[in-house]
């Protein structure tokens, strides 16, 4: 399958990072699962579409924007902390020494995760921003033709093939086409070293 062959985590091209991946959760809007006794459950209401949904975890590449890391489908009650911690991504950060970038919804977990805090200095307030800017310019481009963004009206295992397929499309259309976010611009150099400066 073309996911293995692009969807992957080569811990050498990362080696010596510091922050090595955004990561975050994306909600999928799906028909409603049916069930024998009642006609909708909570284990797959999607806050986002107010809807039955189905999340995904990715991990875009900090360095060189690619999607590293993926896991799902999980019913869209599951919080993103959760997936990080049960799902494997925590345990593999740990083991490389290395840490993610996430919005506010990983806090709690203060290893391994960086949040946008109050500690942060203006380059890494930039930088985070930035990092969190470009996942979601990756997560629109997964909805793009209108085959993620409405209703998907197939069984579990189609939407899996679904969604993997447009990732290995979106991933292609970064390397050929488009870049997702300049994370590594100039300004961030430059106010980090200011900050630094100053103490």
């Amino acid at each position: 399958m073309l996911k293995d062959k692009v969807i992957v985590w080569e811990e050498n091209s990362q080696k010596g990072k510091r922050w090595v991946m955004s990561v975050d959760g994306i909600h999928c809007w799906i028909n409603e699962p049916s069930r024998p006794k009642w006609s909708q459950g909570p284990r797959y209401y999607s806050h986002k579409y107010n809807k039955a949904g189905l999340d995904y975890e990715l991990g875009i590449s900090l360095v060189d924007n690619r999607l590293l890391w993926i896991r799902g489908p999980f019913p869209a009650e599951t919080n993103d902390i959760t997936v990080l911690r049960e799902e494997g991504l925590l345990a593999e950060l740990k083991q490389q020494k290395q840490s993610a970038i996430c919005d506010k919804g990983y806090n709690g977990e203060p290893n391994h995760v960086s949040t946008c805090n109050l500690h942060d200095n203006a380059g890494a307030k930039l930088f985070k921003s930035r990092a969190l800017k470009g996942h979601e310019n990756f997560n629109n481009l997964l909805k793009e033709n209108n085959i993620l963004d409405t209703r998907f009206r197939h069984n579990k295992t189609r939407f899996s093939d679904a969604f993997e397929a447009r990732c290995v499309l979106a991933q292609y259309r970064i390397q050929g086409e488009i870049s997702l976010y300049n994370i590594l611009i100039e300004d961030v150099v430059d106010r980090y070293n200011e900050d630094r400066q100053e103490f």
